[in-house]
């Protein structure tokens, strides 16, 4: 079989156009090969593999706060009792019929105000007849003093001596029973008084038991109840640990607290509380001891036996340095902050507290006013080491230190575990 010149052409151009593709296809696998081993092993072009630099750690993000000087002397509430000053349970002292009721229940009496009458012919007729015994008792001790008189006047021949003796006894005899009838005529018109009975002290009087027509005795029970309504007492338990923490203000005669009253439907009364006393002794039950406040009440809005809250604010000012409790670390060294200088570096400072007050502890040595720091973001902090600060804010104005330290619009455990920029943009924004 024989091929033409021209077909000879075309089936070796249609070999070698094979060839060529074949050989294209093996020259990319090879580069292929090469450079993925090159990417996978850090190899190029037979040098040794370079391991990849890591990249520097994120300074971590901390809030930090200010440290300041508070007023610690902040307001406690107890709840308190109205109880009068004093109480009177009228009681008849005679016996009789009531003839007229003088006052109306559940009125304001003033001392010296009558409310009862008791029939008192009798006590009358008995002040009349004390009154005649009296009269005949000085008619015969004037005689028996005008007949003594004769006697030592006469000559003393024509008088014995045991006449004169008689005659003084005679006289001192007859004084004895002016006296006598004088204060048995004081006794009668006592009953007569008696009968007649008056409010002792200024008050709001209460229930009258007996009315007009009832017959009373002493033993009969009380007539009415009257209890002082202005000035009036409010006392409330303090705890035997706020106690010791004023001591000094008690051993004082001064105030001891700037004393307000919440009244049960919420409203503050509009009066302020004076010192009155205290109790002599602690109560072994409950360890508190009984506090006495004095209140002005005009318009009779206390009401005794009626429960209030008692607003008790210290009156002498403490004003310390305060940290919030969250700022504070301790190890087997004591307890230490984190304390942020100018250019962000975090210091170990180790500090001396005092008491702790609601979410704040006092700092005795160890920090300064107006030194920064770290109130959240303690884990990531290393000593010595740069930290990315946010000052704390909550957008919430005249907000005391001790306050502010108390309100945290930031979730630790989210703030430590996200990134650098999430930290950064969760503290910038809180939680608004």
């Amino acid at each position: 079989m024989s091929f033409s010149e021209r077909e000879k052409q075309e089936i070796n151009g249609r070999s070698g156009s094979g060839t060529v593709k074949i050989l294209l296809v093996l020259l990319l696998l090879a580069a292929g090969a090469y450079f993925g081993r090159s990417y996978l092993f850090g190899e190029s072009g037979g040098q040794e593999p370079q391991a990849t630099a890591p990249r520097a750690p994120q300074a971590p993000v901390v809030v930090l706060h200010r440290v300041e000087r508070a007023d610690l002397a902040v307001g406690r509430e107890y709840v308190g009792r109205v109880e009068p000053i004093q109480t009177v349970s009228l009681r008849p002292q005679v016996s009789g019929e009531i003839e007229q009721v003088h006052f109306k229940e559940g009125s304001m009496v003033k001392a010296g105000q009558l409310l009862f009458t008791i029939d008192a012919r009798q006590y009358k007729t008995t002040v009349a007849l004390r009154k005649a015994e009296l009269a005949k008792a000085e008619a015969n001790y004037d005689r028996a003093v005008k007949y003594d008189r004769r006697l030592k006047a006469a000559d003393s021949r024509s008088v014995s001596a045991s006449d004169i003796e008689q005659s003084e006894s005679d006289v001192l005899q007859r004084k004895a029973e002016v006296e006598q009838a004088r204060a048995t005529l004081q006794l009668a018109q006592i009953d007569l008084d008696y009968t007649r009975v008056t409010a002792p002290i200024s008050g709001q009087a209460g229930k009258a038991f007996f009315t007009k027509g009832n017959y009373v005795t002493p033993s009969s029970g009380p007539l009415t109840t009257i209890v002082q309504m202005d000035p009036i007492r409010v006392t409330f338990s303090l705890p035997d640990r706020d106690y010791l923490a004023q001591l000094a203000a008690f051993r004082s005669s001064e105030a001891v607290y700037d004393a307000a009253i919440r009244l049960p439907d919420g409203g503050l009364y509009p009066e302020k509380g004076l010192r009155d006393f205290e109790s002599n002794v602690m109560d072994e039950e409950t360890g508190t001891l009984t506090v006495s406040l004095r209140f002005p009440n005009g318009d009779g809005t206390l009401v005794p036996g009626s429960m209030v809250r008692v607003e008790a604010r210290p009156a002498r000012s403490r004003v310390v340095a305060v940290v919030p409790q969250e700022a504070i670390m301790a190890d087997g060294e004591g307890d230490f902050v984190y304390v942020v200088d100018e250019a962000s570096v975090a210091h170990r400072r180790p500090v001396s507290l005092g008491d702790v007050v609601g979410k704040v502890s006092v700092v005795l040595s160890g920090l300064e006013p107006g030194e920064r720091i770290v109130l959240l973001g303690l884990q990531s902090v290393v000593p010595e080491g740069k930290v990315a600060p946010v000052e704390a804010t909550n957008g919430k104005g005249g907000k005391t230190p001790a306050e502010l330290a108390q309100e945290s619009d930031f979730d630790l455990e989210t703030l430590e575990t996200a990134s650098p920029d999430r930290q950064a943009k969760d503290v910038a924004g809180g939680s608004n």
